[in-house]
């Protein structure tokens, strides 16, 4: 499949995604932006998120279940409130921003990295050689267990700290973003040429 043909589906794709509230609102400029250099189209995205899963294994993806899931900033107690009716182990997460772009060239791909890097994402690399594709995401990550086996681990003040520590690992994501936008655009009439 040629490069426009491929950029086409993905674009449909993604204003599927949109029209069915798949994707996450303030990521939506964002991934506009990318998709409007003729040289990157957006694949998948996240802005980042906090999310309470319970896993009843280590690695267990297929029954794992989200107990709540937040694309902003949560309070403690929402995380309280979500840290129910669960069996086994329950995780508290903070994912940073993950965005995986492709891009018609190597070429493209090396701008791109370099436009990444400079806005403070350093895990910016190459996941695919066939249809050069970025990965774009940074090390604002955390992940603690809050029960085991079926049983609450941690006290409520605990739970309290490390939910201030996964909001200002969400912020400070969401700040490289919005970086990452502004050193898009502006650089947008240099990009476009390529």
């Amino acid at each position: 499949m040629d490069w426009e043909e491929f950029r086409r589906r993905n674009l449909e794709k993604l204003e599927r995604a949109k029209r069915s509230g798949e994707v996450d609102e303030d990521i939506i400029q964002l991934l506009d932006l990318i998709n409007s250099f003729e040289c990157y189209v957006t694949t998948s995205s996240c802005s980042g998120r906090i999310v309470l899963i319970e896993v009843p294994e280590i690695g267990d993806k297929l029954r794992a279940r989200f107990l709540g899931k937040w694309h902003r900033t949560v309070s403690s107690e929402e995380i309280l409130r979500c840290l129910r009716n669960f069996e086994s182990n329950v995780w508290l997460i903070s994912d940073p921003p993950i965005l995986h772009i492709a891009c018609r060239d190597l070429e493209c791909a090396r701008n791109l990295m370099r436009i990444a890097n400079d806005s403070g994402f350093r895990r910016c690399c190459l996941i695919s050689l066939s249809r050069p594709t970025v990965e774009v995401t940074s090390f604002e990550r955390l992940e603690a267990p809050l029960a085991v086996n079926g049983k609450i681990v941690v006290s409520e003040e605990y739970v309290k700290i490390l939910t201030e520590f996964a909001n200002e690992k969400l912020l400070r994501g969401k700040d490289k973003l919005e970086r990452f936008k502004f050193k898009l655009l502006s650089r947008k009439s240099s990009l476009q040429v390529l």
